[in-house]
């Protein structure tokens, strides 16, 4: 019996072992094909303290890629005009979808329509339909593996997370400190530039992440060594799909952003409508009112984490019986 006991907890170890070190679906791109870069992402803007964020970038000398909502930029005329500002500062412009909502309770019609639209509304204020698409909390199982495989996207998940979303009622330097835990254990303490590469996760959305933690992060990730990258030089496809026209790349100077509530000189954001330019998919479903209204901004990207914390759980729980025995 004991030593039934103990095989059946050795097997459960060990599977818990293999799961955690199972290797990701190769169609999910979660690291850099060049070792000693960094991709900086920046999930769920365009936002308020964009400006203030571009400006960190160009003074700093980084280059980011900003997965953004449709529903952001459809929000204001502000947010709308961040696009062409994050293509003159020679970033990358990818899609998160356009609510938020959760691509494994969809139909694969809803999806797509979410791509889409998503797609339509950058293509009328910036001219890009992105390559590359994040699912909102990374929720992206085989259905909608083959939508974007189908699409010719790059299905873009990450590999270490500041996890910033987690701490926005603390204070914000308590925060910033929460938030580069996992940075500091995993790219500044455990990894080697010579061979290792990452996909970071921020988002643009939290005030403490823009006034303070990107320029922690940036620098304390520059001092291991690391080189940051846009997430085409990081995978080494196109960032955007036939047909679009990014504008040139111009000066950006790092100069104090303006106020919010300015908003003189600005033009309405364009909609997508039956109208407008061709999409990058056809469908005649629209995202239902639960996917629209109801996903917030607020339930953000941390599935991946969950699944190898609880591979690793499930193999201190084995062992731990394994020594009782």
């Amino acid at each position: 019996m004991k030593i039934n006991t103990i095989l059946s907890f050795s097997a459960i170890f060990l599977a818990s072992v293999a799961t955690a070190a199972m290797p990701d679906d190769p169609n999910k791109i979660d690291t850099c094909t060049k070792p000693g870069t960094v991709a900086l992402t920046f999930d769920d803007g365009p936002g308020a303290y964009n400006d203030q964020l571009l400006a960190l970038l160009a003074r700093k000398k980084v280059k980011a890629t900003f997965f953004v909502l449709g529903s952001m930029i459809a929000e204001n005329a502000q947010q709308a005009g961040a696009l062409k500002k994050i293509l003159a500062g020679g970033h990358q412009l990818a899609s998160h979808s356009y609510s938020h909502g959760n691509f494994d309770k969809m139909t694969e019609d809803q999806m797509r329509q979410e791509i889409s639209s998503t797609s339509d509304i950058m293509f009328q204020n910036a001219g890009v339909r992105p390559a590359y698409m994040r699912a909102p909390e990374g929720n992206c199982g085989a259905v909608c593996t083959k939508v974007m495989t189908d699409l010719g996207l790059v299905i873009s998940h990450w590999n270490v997370d500041t996890n910033d979303w987690r701490f926005t009622a603390l204070a914000p330097q308590a925060a910033t400190e929460q938030s580069m835990v996992e940075i500091n254990k995993v790219i500044i303490q455990d990894s080697n530039p010579a061979i290792d590469s990452f996909i970071l996760l921020e988002h643009e959305i939290h005030k403490f992440s823009v006034d303070l933690l990107a320029e922690r992060v940036i620098d304390a990730i520059t001092a291991k060594g690391y080189r940051f990258v846009t997430m085409e030089e990081c995978v080494g496809k196109p960032s955007y799909l036939s047909g679009s026209t990014p504008p040139p790349v111009t000066p950006v100077d790092p100069v104090t952003p303006p106020s919010a509530n300015t908003t003189a000189g600005t033009v309405a954001p364009v909609v997508p409508t039956a109208t407008s330019a061709p999409s990058i998919v056809a469908s005649s479903v629209a995202p239902s009112a639960t996917s629209l209204a109801g996903a917030s901004v607020k339930s953000q990207d941390n599935a991946a984490g969950f699944v190898r914390a609880g591979a690793w759980a499930m193999g201190l729980v084995a062992a731990a019986a394994y020594a009782l025995f």
